[in-house]
């Protein structure tokens, strides 16, 4: 499986997907509101996706140990 990192998440997949998801976000633009206040107006901008992706391969038996221990307490 692989583990992709954008963002403030992380997700498993399967190395097609995750090859997939890579190359959408590649060729993606990063969108952002700003609210710029008074009027309660906000501005708009789209730009160049510049945000850090990262894939790691983790093994069959980290991964089947780690959907055993489900969603961590908080």
């Amino acid at each position: 499986m692989i583990v992709l990192s954008f963002g403030y998440g992380e997700y498993v997949m399967s190395p097609k997907d995750a090859l997939v998801v890579m190359e959408i976000l590649q060729k993606s633009e990063k969108y952002e509101s700003k609210y710029v206040g008074g009027g309660g107006e906000n501005t708009h901008h789209v730009y160049p996706n510049t945000e850090a992706l990262t894939a790691k391969l983790i093994s069959d038996d980290l991964y089947r140990m780690a959907k055993l221990a489900g969603k961590p307490e908080k």
